[in-house]
């Protein structure tokens, strides 16, 4: 079911101002953002499929605000975004294998009880990147991606007055369907929400349920830091070396499945690093 939400503003309050920062990009195949990725330098460091012991705590029926896994907090952002809803019921972020692509559990906000969509915001350290796999109800519609720190966008993306700029996945299907976006300038929160648009009579229309899985994560936490003490130092480099070709081990920094010249390069081009 799409939703209507009156937020008393008709299509000429939407601006569409030209960028002024690096050009947010959707991607519709995991192929094409992987590529991308690899293109800019960026490799994943952030593999979230929602089977560790991070997110014990949400399993079903339990319903915790927010969960926070390696560095990255995923929160239920429902009572953030749309204020005015009736909170009757239970509501927080849910993992279940109803929702789940692969492995064992899937991703979803509950919040039974308001007529608002799956709202579930990822913040954390800058990111430059996130993509996932969703899963609608009903099928065929699309999830976006909601900047809600933001009053610009670029083209596919379109200001949601007072709310934010919205990046629509724009990847209609039935079962799940990746959706995933690059921004170079960095960010630190994105809401993952029902693709949303001001109608012809100053609605906000859109909004669906979703569930989600597999996600990919560009934080760059701190390149080249093996051990995570955001320090690139000879601890790093013993790690490095102490995994040599061994395959993935904890001198892996690129995250590549290696270990290997490419992480020591890696560890050297970031030589005396202070990430804190």
């Amino acid at each position: 079911m799409r939703t209507l939400i009156a937020v008393g503003l008709g299509l000429a309050g939407i601006s569409l101002t030209p960028p002024a920062f690096g050009i947010v990009e959707v991607y519709k195949t995991e192929a094409e953002f992987l590529d991308r990725l690899d293109e800019l330098g960026l490799p994943p460091d952030v593999a979230e499929g929602f089977e560790t012991a991070d997110w014990d705590a949400s399993r079903y029926p339990a319903l915790p605000a927010e969960v926070t896994s390696q560095g990255v907090t995923w929160s239920t952002a429902a009572r953030d975004v749309w204020t005015g809803g009736w909170w009757t019921n239970p509501h927080g972020l849910s993992t279940n294998n109803n929702w789940a692509r692969s492995g064992q559990w899937g991703l979803f906000e509950n919040h039974s009880g308001s007529p608002y969509p799956t709202t579930i915001r990822v913040s954390g350290p800058t990111m430059f990147a996130l993509g996932g796999w969703f899963n609608t109800n009903p099928d065929l519609q699309s999830v976006g991606f909601l900047f809600d720190d933001r009053d610009y966008s670029n083209s596919p993306g379109y200001v949601l007055p007072g709310i934010g700029a919205m990046y629509p996945g724009d990847n209609p299907a039935v079962g799940h369907e990746f959706v995933g976006f690059v921004d170079p300038d960095g960010f630190n929160s994105v809401i993952l929400t029902g693709t949303l648009e001001v109608n012809e009579k100053g609605f906000l229309e859109g909004g669906i349920y979703f569930g989600a899985d597999d996600f990919v994560i560009v934080t760059q936490l701190c390149r080249g830091d093996a051990n995570s003490d955001r320090l690139v130092d000879f601890e790093d480099l013993n790690l490095v070396l102490a995994g040599w070709g061994t395959g993935a081990s904890d001198g892996d920094v690129n995250g590549d499945g290696s270990t290997d010249f490419e992480d020591l390069n890696e560890v050297l081009a970031h030589w005396g690093q202070d990430c804190n």
